[in-house]
């Protein structure tokens, strides 16, 4: 689910491109068409699926936020994907909250070159892949670290130590950030 419109959304441009790209060789991908955000997570979750991911959505109504919760509490797994629309302020659906703005390379919270992937630690599904020596990152979404309590997980980090995708169990089931 993104919160682009498909119109405005260039095909290389647009949010789900490659998430689309990345999935569709080894799972069912549904995309209902709807006219908004909570339409679409109404409709994939009518067709019973086990996860989903929002592509840059900020705030969600509330509405599709506890429709979301009790799916969570099932067993469901929610992936969302940080941008510019989460980096203006999320909603309490995440696994930590995030600070206001973000960290771009020569910005306030800045770095003074690209910062490299850490190595993943031994407890987070990522251990064992390859980290291309290429990868680097330039802007990223921050977690608020004064909430990082110990139910937060951390699967990926920036080689300063920041975390970069975290995760939280919500009754059977995952949300997961990255």
């Amino acid at each position: 689910v993104s919160g682009a419109s498909q119109e405005q959304a260039q095909p290389l441009l647009g949010p789900l491109y490659y998430i689309r790209r990345a999935l569709q060789p080894f799972a069912e991908v549904s995309a209902p068409a709807a006219p908004d955000a909570a339409g679409a997570v109404r409709a994939n979750l009518a067709l019973n699926a086990t996860v989903l991911m929002l592509a840059d959505i900020g705030r969600l109504p509330d509405q599709t936020r506890e429709r979301l919760q009790t799916w969570l509490e099932t067993g469901g797994v929610l992936v969302r994907f940080a941008g510019p629309r989460l980096e203006q302020g999320g909603d309490d659906l995440l696994p930590v909250p995030l600070r206001e703005g973000g960290r771009t390379l020569g910005g306030a919270l800045s770095w003074s070159e690209p910062q490299a992937m850490a190595e993943f630690p031994e407890d987070s599904p990522f251990v064992g892949l390859e980290l291309s020596p290429d990868v680097r990152i330039r802007r990223q979404v921050l977690a608020d670290p004064v909430e990082m309590t110990p139910d937060v997980l951390v699967w990926a980090r920036l080689a300063d130590g920041t975390p970069l995708v975290t995760a939280r169990r919500i009754g059977d089931g995952h949300l997961v950030l990255f």
